[in-house]
């Protein structure tokens, strides 16, 4: 693991117990073209891996197949208003893509790409930077607040990414 993943995952167990009550995000993930999902952390000292997995087919190892890599591509792409949404397909679930903005993160100045994504009522929140490094957060529960709160960790881990060279 690299101490970027390390550090990721330190930065995001420690968010997790610093937290007043229990966290709105389950688990939170960090993804890239080359290494797949790198770093994933969860709540309450869940590892998180779980609910990262990329669908059986996707690729053997820590790199995943163009095949996957395609999928994910089409969640940042916009499409017709007459086309089904993209999905990406993550431990057994097939995640579509509710929203897309391209937004400018406060911080860095970068622009960003972020997406909400939908399997029926569960939500999670996906931001992916120029650099291609994508962040994952997934809500715990239907709440809005709940999706709200998950919406800025995202956002958070995203800025400390690219203030990292990511």
């Amino acid at each position: 693991m690299s101490p970027a993943a390390e550090q990721w995952e330190e930065v995001l167990t420690t968010r997790f117990a610093l937290g007043e009550g229990r966290s709105a995000v389950r688990a939170a993930a960090v993804f890239s073209a080359d290494a797949g999902f790198f770093a994933t952390a969860g709540r309450e000292g869940e590892g998180g891996h779980q609910h990262f997995r990329p669908a059986p087919g996707a690729g053997s190892g820590p790199a995943p197949d163009a095949s996957y890599l395609a999928e994910l591509e089409a969640l940042w792409t916009r499409g017709g208003e007459t086309a089904s949404p993209p999905a990406l397909r993550l431990a057994d679930a097939d995640w579509y893509r509710e929203s897309l903005e391209r937004i400018t993160d406060a911080v860095t100045g970068t622009e960003l790409d972020l997406v909400l994504l939908r399997d029926g009522e569960r939500s999670m929140w996906a931001v992916r930077t120029r650099r291609g490094i994508c962040v994952f957060a997934l809500v715990d529960g239907a709440a809005p607040d709940h999706s709200d709160e998950a919406r800025s960790l995202t956002l958070d881990f995203d800025s400390f990414l690219v203030g990292q060279g990511y």
